[in-house]
């Protein structure tokens, strides 16, 4: 005797919708994903984007008041999308929390040398080469009791 679908019990109706929609929404955020990997795999083509790219790799340290973070990055690039020297911090807007400051810091030069070098197109990379950049970080506070700024 077959069962079909209509047919079933109301429980078994549920989970299997509910099977439907976890693969529907699992198949768009693999979507999402893989368009993200896309994104950081194309080549920067105008200097508004370095800032972006190396955000992405930037992980706040955690404070206890839930205030914006801010911090300014000078640095310059070679034609060969690494940086030159060592970048430097030169604004540093934090609450004021012992050890904050110096974990904010390092966390930005981290991120820096976890993302570099960049992928810039052969004209990006001429145009900026050993020029002076200032890129500015901003980290929000999130509301919830697990929030990272």
């Amino acid at each position: 005797m077959k069962v079909r679908f209509c047919e079933q019990p109301r429980e078994r109706r549920a989970s299997a919708l509910k099977a439907v929609w976890l693969l529907f929404f699992f198949i768009a955020f693999l979507g999402g994903w893989t368009e993200a990997l896309a994104q950081a795999a194309r080549p920067l083509n105008v200097p508004g984007q370095i800032g972006g790219r190396i955000a992405q790799c930037w992980k706040a340290p955690r404070t206890q008041a839930a205030q914006v973070i801010e911090v300014a990055v000078r640095l310059s690039f070679s034609s060969a999308c690494v940086p030159i020297g060592e970048p430097r911090v030169v604004y540093v807007r934090a609450p004021t929390e012992p050890g904050l400051r110096e974990k904010i810091v390092a966390s930005i030069l981290a991120a820096v040398r976890a993302c570099t070098p960049l992928p810039f197109t052969p004209s990006l990379g001429a145009a900026i080469a050993g020029r002076m950049l200032a890129i500015r970080f901003r980290s929000l506070p999130l509301s919830g009791p697990q929030r990272q700024i």
